[in-house]
């Protein structure tokens, strides 16, 4: 707790280092050095007719820091005419008359001479103002030795003022007012303008529902500077004196209120803390709307109450600004510095605020020359801060929202590809696994197969040799047989894994030696490609089964000279197998014989289809499979 309260006090002080230190440098640019150094100076209270009125005759008005010179204003009048004495050396040189604001101000004059004879045009026309003057002073007009200097304004208000002017050097002045130009014109226009954008920027984003009460306190405080300045500085404002208070009040309240309930919320404080803030906030503000309608019923209370109002409601903002720095300070030390730079900006625009309320009732110094009064009226100055603060943290907040988001997408990312991963391997081992499951069940039925087949064949031989009812050759054919159907068996459950082509491509390997022995040529086209994924064991071995059964009746029965196996791709999608042979036909036995119907069953029963060609020049078994990769 100490630490975080070591670091907010210096990072108060820096905020207030930097705010008193921008001050300083801008408030000797824009002020002439030896701007006032009268105690008072004489004035005439002038009618319509320009003569002096009744008692309105040689009257002074003393200085009052950068109130200028001020005193109580008599009823009657229509011009407050100062007359200033001042001392020329050289008359040659080019002189000029500076004054901090140039507000009702009807004619100049030097030794009778008129030197500015129309009303300056002003940028700022509003009742919060302080644009200053800047006149040139005629070297034909000066005299050496002592010059009148007569300044005519216009006569209305409860008191009769001349603002803070000095004659000096026509350069070193134009500088000053150059300089003072740029801070109350130029830059609060400036403001206003990145205000609104500010503004539209905070409308037009979409904020998340925890933020949206931050935001509405925050675009009501925008909202109600950029207004203040524009009104208040800018427009016309109304001849009503009451009207123009009322305005004052109604934007300093809003002011007050917007401003503290956005760094309630922007800092974190309690919910049940910022509602007792804004009770009791608005419940002041209730009281000084009271006590400005209550004046404006009363005449005789309208002047002591109207100031105490408007003062009252400079001070709210003051009395708002304090704590909030504090809170903010407080808020950065405790989360380590985070979103420094924007609400240090904060910081030094309530600082603005809070100074500049002051000064309207007391003179500031700068803390670094006690002899430089705060004259630059500064929350105008500052809106373009506060305006490019708030886009700072606007950019700052999407800025960490797309970071978030693309962190989260990264994250998502990599999660999807590791689930696609494990789904992949998921994938394999389900799929390895039914392979495997297939092989098991197409091996327990080859294993039935042989039992029933070749089990059966060799059973019902062994019953033949116990009765002596069989000769050797029909037992050779008979072993030769069992043996026959065991390879296919062997191949099938070999070469099923690796594909239709390698199968049949094993198939001639075995067949060969056995149609060559017989004084045949064996003739084969494989045409199918590698890698073409068979029907399963099972189905391999029926297919075996009808290949073999084809090749055993061509060497048999055909008489052929040569026999051909040929495989390719055929166009209706399907696979074409043939053994072919060039004999004489096949016998009318074994055309119509049980074989054949055995190899068309064992055809239909992995899906294909058997197509025997029979004539007297060559026989043609064609087995047409579907295409499982098609």
């Amino acid at each position: 707790m100490a630490r975080q309260a070591i670091l907010a006090l210096a990072l108060l002080v820096l905020s207030q280092l930097v705010f008193w230190t921008m001050v300083t440098v801008a408030e000797r640019q824009a002020r002439p050095a030896d701007l006032s150094s009268r105690p008072y100076v004489v004035f005439d209270v002038l009618g319509e007719d320009g003569m002096p009125v009744p008692g309105g005759e040689g009257l002074r008005a003393t200085y009052e820091g950068t109130s200028g010179y001020r005193t109580e204003a008599i009823a009657q009048g229509d011009t407050d005419q100062f007359s200033i004495l001042f001392q020329v050396s050289d008359p040659q040189q080019q002189l000029a008359l500076f004054m901090a604001i140039r507000e009702n101000l009807k004619e100049v004059k030097v030794n009778g001479i008129t030197v500015q004879p129309d009303v300056p045009l002003q940028e700022l026309q509003g009742a919060v103002t302080s644009e200053p003057a800047y006149f040139l002073l005629p070297a034909n007009v000066l005299q050496q030795g002592t010059n009148l200097l007569t300044i005519s304004k216009s006569h209305s208000g409860m008191v009769s003022a001349l603002p803070e002017f000095t004659v000096g050097p026509a350069a070193e002045l134009a500088e000053a007012y150059r300089w003072k130009s740029r801070y109350l014109v130029d830059i609060p226009l400036a403001g206003v303008a990145i205000l609104a954008f500010t503004i539209a920027l905070c409308l037009a984003v979409n904020w998340p529902a925890e933020d949206r009460a931050r935001m509405g306190w925050l675009i009501g405080f925008l909202v109600s500077c950029m207004l203040f300045t524009g009104v208040m500085s800018f427009l016309p404002q109304p001849e009503s004196l009451s009207v123009t208070g009322g305005l004052v009040i109604a934007f300093q309240l809003a002011i007050a209120i917007s401003l503290a309930m956005f760094v309630a919320w922007d800092v974190g404080l309690a919910a049940r803390w910022r509602d007792w803030l804004l009770r009791g906030i608005t419940a002041v503000a209730v009281g000084l709307v009271a006590t400005f309608i209550t004046g404006l019923l009363n005449a005789d209370w309208f002047e002591m109450l109207f100031t105490e109002t408007v003062y009252g409601s400079l001070k709210l903002v003051a009395l708002a600004c304090i704590p909030a720095i504090i809170s903010l300070c407080w808020a950065c030390a405790a989360n380590k510095g985070e979103r420094l730079l924007e609400r240090m900006i904060l910081v030094i625009c309530l600082t603005t605020f809070a100074v500049d309320r002051l000064s309207s009732s007391w003179d500031i110094y700068s803390p670094f020359d006690r002899t430089l009064p705060i004259s630059l009226y500064w929350s105008p100055i500052v809106g373009a801060l506060l305006g490019l603060g708030m886009i700072l943290s606007i950019a700052r907040q999407a800025s960490e929202a797309r970071q978030v988001v693309v962190r989260s997408n990264e994250i998502l990312a990599a999660r999807l590809t590791e689930q696609d991963a494990e789904l992949a391997r998921s994938y394999e081992s389900q799929k390895h696994m039914r392979e495997r499951q297939v092989m098991l069940e197409e091996r327990q039925r080859i294993v039935r197969d042989m039992h029933d087949g070749i089990g059966g064949q060799l059973l019902g031989l062994m019953m033949q040799l116990r009765g002596g009812d069989v000769d050797s050759k029909q037992v050779e054919e008979g072993l030769q047989a069992s043996m026959a159907d065991l390879r296919l068996i062997v191949d099938s459950m070999d070469s099923a894994e690796d594909g239709i082509a390698e199968t049949l491509r094993s198939f001639e390997h075995r067949v060969r030696p056995q149609v060559e022995a017989a004084g045949l040529h064996f003739a084969v086209h494989h045409g199918l490609p590698d890698g073409l994924p068979g029907p399963g064991a099972r189905p391999t071995l029926q297919v075996l089964r009808v290949l073999q059964e084809a090749v055993t009746n061509a060497l048999r029965h055909a008489g052929a000279r040569t026999i051909s196996l040929d495989s390719r791709r055929v166009g209706d999608g399907n696979l074409l197998i043939a053994i072919m042979d060039d004999g004489s036909g096949l016998p009318a036995t074994i055309a119509g014989g049980r074989g054949l119907a055995s190899m068309r069953s064992r055809a239909a029963a992995v899906g294909g289809i058997l197509e025997i060609a029979s004539t007297p020049a060559g026989t043609s078994v064609c087995l047409r499979l579907p295409d499982t990769q098609a």
